[in-house]
């Protein structure tokens, strides 16, 4: 079953906006799905990435936005390959912007891939980054001046999965060897990462590694040195899906979701040096969240001494996106906001700096019923900004 573009744009739309006037609204027109979006800002526009399916196959695509917010013309279809594109991530250049994604191709192999494109979709050069042969799979990048930093998750010989890190030139060179940084999982389906200012590459991510369940592991990227630890304890309960952010003065902070109390809940804790990453966290954290549903997806960004989380929360029955802004300590600076109320699902924040305050997006999405054809999946994109 395919929409019809228009029903599709009309349903989600019209959703989305029931309670909150004008904001946010609907970027994708899919008509069929629209999943797994990331968000790029420069100081003149935004844009945003996720794969869709519209074309019968799974494609990136990015759509571009003014100093204002709105959109500068159509969307942008990255990828034209046979394999399926999927999970873009992208980072601004000057003129330009970067996107990893990862190809799942007809036999199942999988392939990290790593492009880059002028700001109008002018494709400059695309290339797979995988080290060796083994299946490789979502990559993200982050960028700092021309250069950019990639992470992915890359099977060995045997068939064990790591958690690989390495710097590219903006021009599609590669700055160095790439490093492996960790050991992944079959259940470690996230990395995020991030450049502190000294240049140094961080990544977190979740595995099953040595541990009885998934826990929360950081590994800095310095000079092609590695320095990996655990963040959280060998306790049992799982810590899933982190995500950190570097602010002013090099004070960092990270959020993930932790199932300790007998539910999934947000926790968010900061530092003043990134070293502290290093240590465990668990005691520092603060509890955000304290619904009876389940509490995901959480992604932060600082701006200033501000820090903006988003998360997706299930407690009325379906999915809903919030926000809250905290000190550089990770206090709340105010209540936390509800920025959707809808029948359908708001999945997954991306969240970037934006002028006063910060910009936000995320995919509107229409489950199945239970025991239907996962691909009967509808969703959309949609963007928001708050102050």
């Amino acid at each position: 079953m395919r929409w019809a573009s228009g029903t599709a744009r009309a349903f989600v739309l019209g959703a989305v906006l029931a309670g909150f006037g004008c904001s946010p609204r609907q970027i994708s027109d899919s008509g069929f799905g629209a999943y797994e979006v990331s968000l790029a800002a420069w100081s003149d526009g935004l844009a945003i990435a996720w794969y869709d399916t519209r074309d019968g196959n799974a494609e990136v695509y990015v759509r571009t936005l003014d100093s204002d917010g709105q959109e500068t013309g159509r969307e942008l279809r990255l990828t034209t390959t046979e394999a399926e594109s999927y999970e873009a991530d992208i980072a601004p250049l000057l003129g330009a912007f970067a996107v990893a994604w990862y190809e799942k191709a007809k036999d199942g192999a999988m392939r990290a891939q790593l492009g880059v494109w002028q700001r109008d979709g002018t494709p400059v050069w695309s290339a797979p980054i995988a080290v060796g042969s083994g299946s490789s799979r979502n990559a993200i990048v982050r960028s700092r001046g021309d250069a950019l930093f990639v992470a992915w998750i890359e099977a060995d010989d045997g068939g064990d999965e790591f958690v690989w890190g390495g710097w590219w030139g903006s021009d599609g060179r590669v700055r160095g060897a790439p490093v492996r940084l960790g050991a992944a999982g079959e259940t470690t389906y996230n990395l995020n990462a991030a450049i502190a200012p000294n240049g140094e590459a961080w990544v977190v991510f979740d595995a099953r590694a040595s541990t009885r369940v998934d826990e929360l592991f950081a590994a800095r990227l310095a000079e092609g040195q590695v320095d990996l630890a655990r963040l959280t304890a060998d306790d049992g309960i799982r810590s899933k899906y982190p995500d950190l952010a570097f602010g002013a003065g090099g004070r960092v902070a990270i959020t993930w979701f932790d199932e300790r109390d007998g539910n999934r809940e947000v926790y968010l804790t900061s530092f003043d040096t990134a070293d502290q990453l290093l240590l465990p966290i668990e005691r520092r954290a603060r509890r955000i969240t304290t619904t009876p549903g389940a509490s995901i997806g959480a992604y932060l960004a600082w701006n200033g001494e501000r820090i903006g989380l988003a998360w997706c929360d299930d407690s009325a029955g379906n999915y809903e996106a919030f926000f809250q802004s905290l000190d550089a300590s990770g206090n709340p600076i105010a209540p936390q906001r509800r920025l959707s109320d809808t029948p359908t699902n708001s999945m997954i924040p991306a969240i970037e700096p934006w002028r006063e305050g910060f910009a936000l997006a995320w995919t509107e999405v229409i489950f199945p019923p239970v025991g239907a054809d996962a691909d009967d999946t509808r969703g959309e994109v949609v963007f928001t900004t708050v102050r």
